[in-house]
């Protein structure tokens, strides 16, 4: 019988789109993403489905494989982690025209709404993900 060939597709940039076999590590993925699509190491990606629910790819365990965890043949869309000073992260899709062409996504990635307990900037376009530890207030 013949394998069938994994592959995943992510979204980025201005309706680019690659292919990748996420047939291996999430980190190694990760790292190939970036290599990919011309972002430094030092960058953190992850992805989102189409709707815009987040896959958390950098919070698996490093030698975990991608496999595992993303369905061989949907497509993604490439976005950007940054820590916040406060501890948190904001995420940021980096697939330009997102409102247009995935408004479920961009709502997503966007709002306040999310079950994962995102929060919008309302000066940028970038979602807060509050860490999930009960953190005490500082003064």
């Amino acid at each position: 019988p013949e394998q069938e060939t994994m592959f995943i597709k992510v979204l980025y940039g201005d309706n680019e789109e690659a292919l990748f076999n996420p047939n291996c590590r999430t980190l190694l993925l990760l790292e190939h993403i970036k290599d990919k699509v011309g972002y430094e190491q030092e960058i953190d990606v992850d992805l989102s489905d189409e709707n815009g629910f987040i896959v958390n790819l950098l919070r698996c365990p490093p030698l975990q494989y991608a496999s595992d965890i993303l369905e061989s043949r949907r497509t993604f869309i490439l976005i950007k982690v940054s820590k916040n000073e406060d501890g948190s992260e904001s995420v940021e899709p980096m697939l330009q025209n997102l409102q247009h062409n995935r408004p479920n996504a961009f709502e997503r990635l966007t709002s306040s709404n999310d079950s994962r307990g995102q929060q919008i900037d309302a000066d940028s376009k970038k979602v807060s993900r509050q860490k999930s530890k009960k953190s005490g207030k500082r003064k």
